[in-house]
C-alpha cells in the first residue's frame, strides 16, 4: 500500500522530497515474496551496501524461510565488523540532517515511517514465516532499515541503504550479521 506524501513538502520544502519517494518506494515493497530464493543480484547488492559503508570482511550466507526462527536467536553483533560501523551511523547521520536544520524534519519521519511500513511487513511475514518471534523481530526490522534509509536520504549524501531497499523491494530479506557472517534470504 502505497502512501503519497507522507511528509509534507510545503512545510519543508524539496529537502523532503526525496524522504518521500524513499517511503513511496518503502511501502510498495511485496516484503520477503523471495525469501530463501539464492540470487546472484542480491548478494551483488549485499556487496554493494557494504562496500559503500567500507566492510570488507564478511561472508554471505542464504537460509531458507524455514531457518529464519533458529536464525534471529543465533543474530549477534558481537565481534561484527558490520556492527561497528552501523552502531555509530544513525548518529554520523543525525549531525549532518542537525547541521542543515532539517531536525524537525528527521522527527516527522521517525514518527511517520515506522507506521507506514508496519502494515505491509507484518501482513507479509505473518504469511510468511508464522513463528510469531520471528515475526516481531522481522517487522521491527522493516521499521529500524526503513527509517535508517529515510534518514540517509536527508544528508544529500549517496544513500548506502537504497542497496538494502532493492533487496527488500526484489522480495529479499536482508537478515543480518552473526559474527561477520550476513545472512541472506
Amino acid at each position: 500500500m502505497a502512501l503519497a506524501g507522507i511528509i509534507n513538502e510545503e512545510k519543508y520544502g524539496t529537502d523532503a522530497r526525496s524522504a518521500n519517494e524513499m517511503i513511496e518506494r518503502l511501502t510498495s515493497i511485496d516484503w520477503y515474496s523471495q525469501a530463501g530464493v539464492k540470487c546472484n543480484e542480491a548478494e551483488k547488492k549485499v556487496e554493494q551496501f557494504m562496500s559503500a559503508i567500507g566492510v570488507s570482511e564478511y561472508k554471505i550466507k542464504w537460509l531458507s524461510a524455514a531457518q529464519v526462527s533458529e536464525a534471529v536467536s543465533r543474530l549477534t553483533f558481537e565481534s561484527s565488523i558490520l556492527w561497528e560501523v552501523l552502531k555509530d551511523l544513525p548518529d554520523q547521520l543525525k549531525e549532518k540532517i542537525d547541521a542543515a536544520g532539517n531536525e524537525k524534519l528527521l522527527a516527522d519521519i521517525v514518527d511517520k515511517v515506522p507506521e507506514a511500513v508496519f502494515h505491509g511487513a507484518y501482513k507479509q511475514a505473518l504469511n510468511v514465516f508464522r513463528d510469531e518471534k520471528a515475526i516481531k523481530f522481522l517487522v521491527g526490522h522493516a521499521m529500524y532499515i526503513s527509517v535508517l534509509a529515510c534518514t540517509a536520504e536527508l544528508t544529500g549524501d549517496v544513500n548506502p541503504f537504497s542497496y538494502i531497499v532493492e533487496l527488500l523491494e526484489d522480495g529479499h530479506l536482508p537478515l543480518g550479521p552473526e559474527g561477520n557472517t550476513f545472512y541472506l534470504l
